[in-house]
């Protein structure tokens, strides 16, 4: 990888700061106190950056084909936006104005203001570092000659309409590789599951070629010249989202978040408890005072201990307990729809864990603002509250 930087002029340079300085807090959890990334980079380093370089207010390091690109922010902040300009890390340092970020020889990358650092990732030992790399799936690496000593797995998994994948670009799934789409230099657009070829366009031999997802609701692969060399035949869906997805597929979403394209077939998604019996159903009138009056989901009358089941293979979103209204209750994203269960007496699952249609991720139960034991289901597609009962499907 290329670590020559381009340069744009610019007055009165910071005054550059040593790496070995006392330590202060590491930086850690949410991503807080973003701010736009900087309107013209100083300094901008393709692929990767030596050791003993200080990246400055306004300089840029990106992947080698720039779509993935870490703003030194003038507010302090460290940030890695991706296609889009989705954020997919931060230092968490917004509040420290003026800071730089000092890839240092002694195996860490430091943020620093003045003789003050306030975060650091680092790993001990020996050799020094030599150089740090932003890579063109997202990923960042410390390196010590061949030897990955710091590693921050950051991921996209989800591009909007208006979008291209330029070769060398790899979408995730999750911060693991066991699912990704990449659009490959030789021109091939290729899904792989735990390293293996489950999908791929028949376009090799087209270097330079990319991929749009385009407005029109159509993904298409294009040669450099901008011929069209494949398509999904999708142009009546309207412009929505690509997105690489936990359960193995990757799916093409129209305007309406709806499925218009996939690379495998689809098997829906299933109701959560083995039961048909249906004591509310969506959008029913609960009558003034109810709160909100018009039902948002559809109730499974099922007993206290009851097994709630995951739909199909998605993500943990959210788990919840004691809330006033829902009691316990549990989100799983499954691509574009969330299915939430709730008044649930356990939760069996936790944040971020991936679950499958036979995961059991909760029991049912009575608490919250219920009358009485069973499982509340909402749905939302894209963000849209939907009758539960159009969209899943009994055991």
């Amino acid at each position: 990888m290329s670590s020559t930087p381009s340069t744009v002029a610019r007055a009165g340079r910071l005054p550059r700061i040593a790496a070995a300085v006392v330590a202060l807090a590491v930086a850690a959890g949410a991503i807080v106190g973003l701010a736009e990334p900087a309107s013209a980079a100083t300094v901008v380093y393709k692929g990767s950056v030596p050791a003993g370089t200080t990246i400055y207010p306004g300089d840029t390091v990106t992947s080698p084909n720039g779509q993935f690109r870490l703003v030194m922010q003038g507010d302090g902040n460290l940030v890695e936006y991706g296609i889009g300009n989705a954020v997919l890390w931060a230092s968490n340092t917004s509040n420290q104005p003026g800071a730089v970020a000092v890839i240092g020889r002694n195996r860490a990358l430091d943020i620093m203001r003045g003789t003050t650092r306030v975060a650091r990732w680092a790993s001990a030992g020996k050799p020094q570092s030599t150089k740090f790399e932003l890579r063109g799936d997202g990923t960042m690496v410390l390196w010590s000659g061949t030897t990955a000593i710091v590693n921050w797995n950051n991921f996209q998994s989800r591009v909007p309409a208006g979008s291209t994948l330029l070769a060398g670009t790899t979408l995730r799934a999750d911060s693991s590789n066991d699912r990704t789409f990449s659009m490959l230099s030789n021109g091939v657009l290729q899904q792989r599951l735990s390293g293996k070829v489950v999908w791929a366009t028949s376009t090799a031999g087209n270097t330079g070629a990319y991929a749009a997802v385009q407005t029109d609701g159509n993904l298409v692969v294009y040669s450099a010249a901008k011929k069209p060399l494949w398509a999904s035949n999708t142009s009546r869906a309207g412009g929505g989202s690509l997105m690489v997805q936990v359960d193995n597929n990757v799916v093409l979403y129209g305007k309406s978040d709806t499925r218009s394209w996939s690379t495998r077939p689809v098997s829906g998604l299933f109701w959560p408890v083995a039961s048909t019996k249906i004591s509310g159903r969506y959008n029913d009138d609960r009558g003034a005072g109810h709160v909100p009056r018009y039902h948002q989901g559809t109730d499974a009358a099922v007993g206290t201990g009851t097994p709630v089941y995951a739909s199909a293979t998605g993500t943990v979103t959210s788990t919840v307990a004691n809330n006033a209204s829902y009691g316990n209750y549990v989100i799983v994203t499954y691509g574009m729809t969330t299915v939430l269960t709730a008044h649930l007496s356990k939760i069996e699952v936790k944040q971020g864990q991936i679950v499958s249609k036979n995961t059991e991720i909760a029991r049912s139960g009575n608490t919250g603002q219920s009358t009485g034991p069973h499982v509340h289901v909402e749905v939302r597609q894209g963000g849209t509250l939907t009758d539960p009962l159009k969209v899943l499907h009994f055991r």
